[in-house]
Parts: C-alpha cells; structure tokens; sequence
C-alpha cells in the first residue's frame, strides 16, 4: 500500500478514506519526506476528526518532523486548544517549542494552556529565541503581558545578542517596546552585523 496515501487523505482530512486506509493495513506513522506524519498534518489542518479517528488508532502523538515539528507544535501553533486538551490527555510530551509555536502566532489561550502545563517561558530554541522575542516580533501585547506576569526574562538575548525589546524596536513595535520598558527592559542600540540569524523556529 502506498504510505503517501494515508498522509493526504490526513491532510485533506478525508475522515471516511483515513478510517478505510487503516482498516486496510496502512502504517499510522508514516511519514514524508519532511518527516511528517498523518497525525502532524491532520493537528496542522485543524482536523480534529481525524487527529482523534488516528490517536484511537494507536498513532505515535511524538513524532517529530526533520525540523522538530510535532502534533503538539502544529495545534499550538493554530490555537486549538482543544485539540492540545485531548493530545495532553491522551499523553502527548509537552516538548520544548510548543510555546514558541504559540506564541509567534499570538494564540494566547494556547500560551496559557502549554505554561499550566510546565512550559519553560524562558526557552530558548537554536538561534536562541524565546516565545517572548517571538511574540515581541509579531506585536503580540497580550502574549508579551502574560508571558512578563509569569517570569519572562526581558534580558536574554539570542545569538545575535539581541533582547526582546531590541527585536520590538527592529520591527516597529512600539507599543510592544512599551510594554517591556516598564519590565525593565532596556533600550540599546542595536551593533551592525555580518549576517541576523533569523526569527525563526525548528518546527
């Protein structure tokens, strides 16, 4: 049976032809050339459905793509938090990125949830990112606001050396540069360099 089969119909959320795939044998966790499987590109697509039809089915919930992506990552990243409610409750491993997914996308119901759950607020990912950096990037204030209330640390910096109120003023957020001043961020002025790392994430 072609694997690939399974996978787009996931993807498409075909509920009907992933339960008809499975009764015929296809393997749950096959993946693409990513290293995605159904289940990460069924939670990616929002098609909780489907998500739930293959975790019933024995799916692995911590696959993890070439770039560290996972379904726990991809719901978190869309704000479902329902969909990240059930993965919990059937055992999914919290992860380390699932914050930062959140919060670059501004969910913050999702924020709240993945910190309930034990998330690191201060995680920094490869290039040394942390969801406060990414949310400052992306104006997102009430993420930044709850993020500060619970420890966010305003003077990490990434590989660049850049904090998150330096990524704030790079990007033109000032209310978001406002909001870290009173949590006792500084302002300073940003070195010229050869080469950013960019503000990206693993998944």
């Amino acid at each position: 049976m072609d694997t690939a089969e399974i996978i787009k119909a996931a993807r498409d959320g075909d509920l009907n032809l992933v339960k008809q795939l499975l009764d015929d044998g296809a393997d749950i966790n096959a993946v693409n050339g990513s290293g995605a499987s159904a289940l990460i590109l069924a939670a990616e697509k929002n098609h909780f459905e489907v998500v739930k039809a293959l975790v019933e089915s024995g799916a692995d919930l911590n696959i993890e793509t070439k770039m560290g992506g996972t379904a726990l990552n991809r719901a978190a990243e869309t704000g479902n938090v329902e969909m990240m409610e059930y993965l919990f409750d059937k055992g999914v491993k919290l992860g380390s990125l699932a914050l930062i997914m959140a919060a670059r996308s501004g969910n913050l119901d999702a924020v709240k949830l993945l910190v309930e759950k034990g998330a690191d607020v201060d995680y920094q990912q490869r290039w040394g990112h942390t969801a406060l950096m990414v949310a400052a990037k992306n104006g997102h204030g009430e993420v930044i606001k709850y993020l500060l209330s619970e420890g966010a640390n305003v003077y990490l910096r990434d590989k660049n050396g850049d904090t998150a109120m330096m990524i704030a003023m790079e990007n033109d957020q000032e209310d978001i540069a406002m909001i870290l001043k009173r949590a006792g961020a500084k302002t300073e002025v940003k070195p010229k360099k050869k080469k950013a790392a960019p503000v990206v994430t693993e998944d």
